[in-house]
């Protein structure tokens, strides 16, 4: 195994491999880019060719290409193993029985359940009928892998027959016991709708009950989590999407699969679903690797209103813009894709900002201007744009809810101000809530943070390395001085400090780089004289405590001369921050 993830990585180069995915750019020997794990402006995303690694200096997450690959698929070890070694071209000769038994046997399952589901599907005419009904075309039937589950334990049998262990059917969520220690078919009587991951392998199954639900047998039933399936990270359609919504930067969010699939069918490319679940944030964090913007559908109705004020928050926390569409006398997309095919398909051509739709609704054109209902609504539409991430959107909805509520901008914005110092001090409460008992954090002192700052120019430039093992050796702290010693042995925190000074320094032109090398010398000078200084007073104390005359002269005199070196210094040093 160490061999074949060896041979992966020399096959594929790290730059190479990750640029496909992002946008790469040079910083000295290394490249950088924005962070695809959490939302930033500038660059801190570091990759480095020589060492085959990844670092992010804004979340701190790092790696090999494994590891990416993991992170960014939301994908485990084995998968992501078979994945490379594909690409690579690199035969696997087996995944260990550990492995093997754990993930692999679970992929080859469920692959195999679908095509059962499959072949049950054109075996029932009642099940056939209710997709053609719900307008759903053979070669949407087949592109999604839709089947029927018979029930009973048609799957146990099946699946036996092709030699898995019962064990492992169980432990996949396919079957469980009965009171009579007998294995059943979890899907029963169902429509059966697979759920791919990113990389388009099936993880897991929705059933839709063929018929009425009652109180025994509800509507939907899920696959429970497993090994390979976990709800919190699946969009429903996302492998199919995800190169629509990358090209466009916008999703299409449904709610259910019947939703999507008459979207998909409809011509919507960039269209995906929530299936069995509420959105979450590593739904939202996978979404917002592809686009800035969703656009989300809500009925015309009290409920489709409040959730349309949820999606802003929601989505406005991880700065998306949203986009609403109307569906006017539909219920829901699909019921809009059965009946006009073009309808849906020109709505979202046509979506309005979501917080526009918010504002009309709270400012109709006759309404009152009662004081304090305008203070009411305001405040609570300013609530939504506090938790907005773009400084630009912002703005834009402080200028509309002006115009709307007759209110000036500044004032507007000074209520906004209100606002944020009040959910600021909730969050401050509620982390301190979550941290008491908890030992404070030791701060890092001055001298540590100048000294890596001065290793990592140090990197960036031979002569800074020069000067500083020449000139400086003596104040500069022992454990940064050994990082400097070219015949030490590059261990992984030299390597990822060589990293961080080509994502803080590779665009800093030489003679700016020189100018805060030549500050923080000083500096670091200065506390090194002030470190002195403090000791001398100790010397001083104990030479007073202990009557040692000619110990107090030579102490007071150095401390003196000791005085004025800062003195000197202190002429000179710059402000930092």
């Amino acid at each position: 195994m160490g061999k074949e993830t060896e041979l992966v990585k020399q096959k594929l180069p790290i730059v190479e491999f990750i640029r496909s995915y992002l946008q790469l750019s040079p910083a000295g020997k290394n490249f950088k880019a924005l962070c695809p794990f959490h939302p930033e402006k500038t660059p801190s995303f570091i990759v480095s060719p020589e060492r085959g690694t990844w670092h992010c200096f804004g979340c701190g997450e790092g790696g090999d290409i494994f590891s990416f690959i993991m992170r960014y698929e939301n994908i485990e070890f084995p998968e992501a193993l078979r994945f490379l070694a594909e690409r690579a071209g690199v035969p696997l000769r087996t995944l260990s029985p550990t492995q093997q038994r754990e993930f692999g046997v679970l992929y080859d399952m469920h692959a195999e359940a679908a095509k059962f589901f499959a072949g049950h599907l054109e075996k029932n005419a009642s099940a056939a009928e209710y997709l053609r009904k719900r307008g759903l075309k053979k070669g949407t039937i087949e592109e999604f892998s839709i089947g029927f589950a018979p029930g009973g334990d048609a799957l146990v049998v099946h699946l036996l027959k092709n030699g898995y262990d019962i064990n492992d059917v169980a432990r996949a969520g396919l079957a469980f016991k009965n009171n009579h220690g007998l294995f059943r078919d979890r899907f029963e009587n169902r429509i059966i709708f697979p759920l791919f991951n990113s990389m388009g392998k099936i993880v897991a199954f929705t059933g839709r009950i063929l018929g009425q639900e009652t109180d025994t047998t509800p509507k939907y039933v899920n696959s429970p989590e497993t090994s390979i399936f976990t709800k919190s990270k699946v969009l429903y359609g996302f492998s199919h999407a995800k190169r629509a919504i990358a090209e466009t930067h916008t999703a299409f969010l449904v709610e259910g699969q019947m939703d999507f699939l008459m979207a998909w069918q409809s011509g919507i490319a960039n269209a995906i679903a929530v299936s069995g679940t509420a959105l979450t944030k590593e739904h939202l964090e996978k979404l917002r690797r592809f686009a800035d913007t969703v656009i989300v559908s809500f009925d015309n109705d009290s409920a489709g209103f409040k959730a349309l004020e949820r999606a802003i928050e929601l989505f406005g926390s991880f700065d998306f813009f949203v986009k609403a569409i109307s569906l006017g006398e539909y219920k829901d997309p699909a019921d809009a894709c059965e009946k006009d095919p073009e309808f849906l398909k020109n709505a979202v051509a046509k979506a309005s900002p979501a917080f526009g739709m918010l504002l009309d609704r709270y400012f109709p054109e006759d309404s009152p201007q009662d004081v304090p209902l305008v203070k009411r609504i305001v405040r609570h539409l300013l609530g939504k744009v506090a938790r907005i991430g773009s400084p630009l959107e912002r703005e834009r909805w402080v200028r509309e809810i002006s115009k709307k509520s007759g209110i000036s901008e500044p004032r507007i914005n000074e209520e906004l101000e209100m606002v944020v110092e009040e959910l600021s001090k909730k969050k401050s409460g509620e982390e301190n809530a979550d941290n008491a008992g908890r030992p404070a954090k030791e701060e890092a002192s001055r001298t540590r943070i100048i000294s890596e700052r001065l290793l990592l120019l140090a990197f960036t430039d031979p002569d800074f390395s020069s000067i500083l093992k020449s000139s400086h050796r003596e104040i500069f702290p022992k454990e940064y001085a050994s990082i400097l010693d070219e015949t030490a042995p590059e261990n992984d925190r030299t390597a990822l400090l060589k990293m961080k000074a080509s994502y803080e320094f590779s665009a800093i032109p030489k003679e700016k780089a020189k100018e805060e090398f030549d500050e923080l010398v000083r500096q670091l000078s200065l506390e090194s004289l002030k470190k002195k200084q403090d000791d001398l007073k100790r010397d001083i104390r104990k030479a007073e405590n202990a009557k040692d005359e000619k110990k107090i002269a030579e102490s007071v005199k150095a401390f003196h001369e000791t005085s004025k070196e800062i003195n000197e210094l202190q002429k000179n040093v710059k402000k930092t921050n």
